[in-house]
């Protein structure tokens, strides 16, 4: 799934929900009585339209509109983040204009280490705790010296 940015306030964000749009248009429609419909070039003149950052998205993701549509809108698609080897990202994404393209950006930390692995008493004692069971009480069930 494409992620949609728009610029606001200078800044690019994604582009969720419904948004006034000015889209330039250069064709006019005369409808006449009989049904006709006739579309007609014309100077290009601004139109102020609702549009959906969610439609919007998918129209561009089943190919139904093409990236040039989507920037005549004042959207564009942003390159994913790609997480270098061995890190994680940390908080919200920001998005960054560099060489001509929309790229989202994370901060990233090292990916932790794995925990150890745990001990068998560390297991036997987690075990017993799902049984609301403590070790000196298996032991007596058991038979064993405490």
């Amino acid at each position: 799934m494409s992620i949609l940015v728009r610029k606001i306030d200078d800044v690019w964000q994604e582009w969720h929900g419904s948004s006034i749009v000015t889209q330039m248009v250069s064709t006019y429609t005369a409808v006449y009585g009989d049904g006709r419909q006739v579309d007609t070039p014309c100077d290009p003149y601004p139109v102020e339209i609702q549009m959906n950052g969610d439609s919007l998205r998918g129209l561009y993701d089943q190919g139904i509109w093409t990236l040039e549509e989507v920037q005549a809108t004042g959207g564009d698609i942003a390159l994913p983040f790609e997480v270098p080897e061995g890190e994680q990202t940390v908080g919200a994404p920001s998005y960054v204009e560099a060489e001509g393209h929309i790229r989202q950006v994370f901060e990233t930390e090292d990916v932790p280490p794995p925990p150890p692995p745990p001990t068998a008493d560390e297991k036997a004692t987690a075990m017993l705790l799902s049984y609301n069971l403590s070790l000196s009480e298996l032991k007596s069930v058991l038979g064993l010296e405490i």
